[in-house]
């Protein structure tokens, strides 16, 4: 039967009204839930040997988006940045957000209006409507006028196919007072304003297939203070976007606490962590890459975490109404070597295992059907290798195929390199806080590497994810390895020892030269150090051998597989 013309006009408004939370859903699906923020600090802009003007901050931003596409699933403005600049930095904002819908990125502009309904209707002149100058996907927006005060411009936005983020829960502590507040009167009286937000906002989505286009601005460092508020990020259906991850203090257990049990609608957003790498494209794309993978994989942690306390039948907490980037220095190879490295006449297909082999075919057997069986619990994967065998190029290629693998951030006394940021590279800390922390029992092991720094494995963190079945890898040097092994047994801990060796000492020599991040005299005390580490490769249960980097890190995924019950 055909749908009448009312029908017909229906759907159509629909199809409208989902149009940016299906785009944003399809984006994140494909390039993972990072949400690169663009925003020009005078530091940044000095950092990177700009002028602080419009022009420094046009800049700024080109370098950004260049980084961010293909790379993020979104890239956000923050207005103010270029606000200050008067009417160039306006001029500066149009150009670059058009430069990002002809890359085809999507656009959120955190510009945080708000106001009465008959003032505020203007501003879908300027972001939303067909030829509008600042025109984007998206923008933030305030309630402080009462969320009803919005909706006139939040329909303005998804009758033209865009979407808004409301503040919710904001990751300012000065915030917390007002947001967890009871409201005295009204729909949601009783309930705490960011309940009352969270609950309007939601109303937009109920018609939606899929996740909807009116989202929440929830802070990632708002930790468990959320359950005050009665809003439970698991049962909104709109996009979450989530600011404060990183440079701000949030971290990846914040991430599974405050968004535990979602369903793939956070977006998080990261600036300074990756404009830290600066200016050059290349090092931004990378930070870029490392952040995205560090965020999916904890967001996928806290949708098994909310997946497991429901199977397991624990009480779920109030509900709103329904209407560690990847290592790298010590720990990374620098060789250059990528996906684009050329294969050699003789390809490696087998994984030594105790001095028997098991064909790759056999170790891609799959230990259950997809879908049918979730994570469980395996052993420790600790990995071995000498400096320079490219352990973290490994790792990298790793978690671009199977984010959800994590991998153990270290702790250090080294001097953090250019680029580095503490609690993403490595946790860096004084001799004298890593002392106190070691005779406190906090490290699972420590060592004293090279005879340069001291390095040692936080156990808390470790413990953490593999209680929920994370599959996690721990990287560390011969003599760390050595002692979790030893550790292990008094903990009751499992492990299995993966050692990464190279094709050849020559190789090896090659690689580590390669790098340029040594003196000569460092490099010459890692060759010796590598010739010890080397001969004690018959220490491990199984050798990889990085020849070519896909095909080491496909043997890495099939050892993990086996362990936790996944398909190869």
């Amino acid at each position: 039967m055909n749908a009448s013309p009312k029908e017909e006009r229906n759907n159509e408004r629909l199809a409208r009204r989902s149009d940016f939370g299906l785009r944003l859903r399809n984006s994140m699906d494909k390039y993972g839930p990072l949400c690169v923020g663009i925003d020009p600090h005078r530091k940044l802009l000095t950092d990177w040997g700009y002028n602080v003007d419009a022009d420094g901050a046009e800049m700024f931003a080109m370098r950004m988006l260049q980084a961010a596409n293909g790379r993020a699933a979104a890239v956000k403005f923050q207005s103010p940045m270029f606000e200050r600049y008067g009417s160039k930095g306006f001029a500066a904002l149009e150009r670059v957000l058009y430069a990002a819908r002809q890359m085809g990125i999507i656009t959120i502009v955190d510009c945080l209006h708000g106001g009465l309904s008959t003032t505020i209707s203007a501003i879908a002149d300027a972001y939303f409507k067909p030829g509008a100058p600042l025109r984007a996907d998206a923008i933030t927006l305030l309630p402080y006028y009462g969320a009803r005060s919005l909706q006139g411009l939040i329909d303005d936005a998804l009758d033209n196919g865009r979407g808004v983020f409301i503040a919710s829960l904001t990751s300012n502590e000065e915030g917390k007072s007002l947001q967890s507040s009871i409201r005295q009167v009204g729909e949601y009286a009783g309930k705490t304003v960011a309940y009352g937000i969270a609950s309007t906002a939601q109303k937009n989505n109920r018609d939606v297939d899929g996740m909807g286009s009116v989202g929440l601005v929830i802070g990632a460092t708002i930790g468990q203070w959320i359950n005050e508020t009665g809003v439970d990020p698991a049962k909104f259906t709109g996009p979450i976007l989530s600011p404060g991850y990183g440079w701000q203090g949030a971290d990846a257990k914040d991430l599974r606490t405050v968004f535990k049990g979602t369903k793939g609608n956070v977006l998080v957003t990261v600036s300074r962590f990756i404009a830290s790498h600066g200016p050059d494209i290349a090092a931004l794309s990378e930070a870029t890459e490392a952040i995205s993978l560090d965020v999916r994989q904890a967001l996928l942690e806290a949708t098994r975490i909310g997946d497991l306390e429901q199977r397991h039948g624990e009480e779920p907490e109030p509900a709103q109404a329904s209407g560690d980037a990847t290592p790298s220095g010590d720990e990374t190879s620098g060789d250059g070597t990528s996906d684009h490295q050329e294969t050699s006449e003789k390809t490696r297909e087998s994984i030594t295992v105790n001095d028997t082999t098991t064909t790759a075919a056999e170790a891609e057997e799959p230990a259950g059907k997809a879908g049918e069986k979730e994570l469980h619990g395996g052993r420790l994967l600790v990995l071995t290798g000498p400096a320079g065998v490219g352990k973290g190029t490994v790792e990298v290629a790793l978690r671009k195929k199977h984010p959800e693998v994590w991998v153990s951030v270290s702790a250090t006394t080294r001097d953090p390199r250019p680029g580095e940021v503490n609690g993403v590279n490595y946790w860096f800390m004084s001799e004298e806080e890593f002392a106190a922390k070691e005779k406190a029992g906090e490290f699972l092991e420590t060592a004293l590497v090279h005879g340069m720094a001291h390095y040692g494995t936080p156990l808390k963190p470790l413990e953490e994810h593999m209680a929920v079945g994370t599959p996690t890898i721990l990287e560390i040097d011969l003599q760390g390895a050595r002692r979790v092994k030893e550790k292990a047994k008094e903990l009751g801990l499992e492990v299995m020892t993966v050692f990464i060796a190279p094709p050849s000492f020559d190789e090896l020599v090659r690689r580590l030269t390669g790098r340029g991040t040594e003196t000569e005299e460092q490099r010459n005390r890692r060759l010796e150090t590598a010739k010890v580490e080397l001969a004690a490769e018959s220490e491990f249960d199984v050798t990889i051998v990085n020849e070519h980097v896909e095909q080491a890190a496909d043997e890495l995924w099939n050892l993990i597989a086996k362990e936790y019950g996944v398909d190869a």
